[in-house]
């Protein structure tokens, strides 16, 4: 009994990645060609700053997909380029001032790059400031500076949470955020801004 047991086991592991690799060579790849094919039409027109065919968000009746489109029609599980199609379509929404659509395609969107992560967290954190939901946005910006330490998009997001505290008159808050990014972000961008917004906190506290 132990034998047939062992026996058939080894049988539905064959029979289970024999499928896999029918399923990749002759589904997965030539589906991942298309969407990469429809992902490099919509480039373009993001590159040449046109959002709507970028996007192509009403679905128009024309030789390509546009990011949403993609999105929808090659599923990140099956496709890489259909997941990078959600990041894509969640900055065109934003842009374009959808704001809730913007956070509903960055939330589906499945980042394994911490940096780009990051980056996706604080789009999400930036539409809800433009929604003026600032519990939200701050949520999301914390977590954005947290995903990976680094030079760009820590002090980045650190300092827009302090300047959303600031404009709540949560100026300990902004206080905080401000000192972790003058004493381990030094070559921040907006460091003049940091100087200027901690001495005017120190005459308020």
């Amino acid at each position: 009994m132990k034998r047939n047991h062992i026996f058939f086991s080894i049988i539905f592991i064959i029979i289970i990645v024999s499928t896999f690799i029918f399923l990749k060579k002759f589904f997965l790849y030539p589906l991942e060609e298309k969407a990469i094919k429809e992902l490099n039409y919509a480039q373009q027109f993001l590159y040449q700053g046109d959002i709507d065919k970028a996007l192509n968000k009403k679905n128009i009746k024309i030789n390509y997909l546009g990011f949403s489109g993609i999105a929808s029609k090659f599923p990140f599980y099956f496709t890489k380029a259909g997941n990078i199609s959600k990041f894509y379509a969640g900055i065109c929404y934003y842009k374009l001032g959808d704001y809730k659509e913007s956070i509903k395609m960055m939330k589906s969107f499945s980042a394994k790059d911490e940096i780009l992560s990051s980056i996706k967290y604080g789009i999400i954190g930036d539409a809800f400031t433009q929604m003026k939901n600032k519990k939200e946005a701050l949520k999301n910006y914390v977590i954005a500076a947290n995903m990976r330490e680094n030079e760009i998009t820590t002090p980045l997001y650190y300092y827009k949470a302090a300047l959303l505290n600031f404009s709540m008159k949560n100026y300990e808050d902004s206080k905080y955020f401000l000192k972790k990014i003058e004493n381990k972000y030094p070559f921040f961008l907006y460091k003049k801004n940091v100087e200027k917004y901690l001495m005017f906190i120190e005459n308020k506290l």
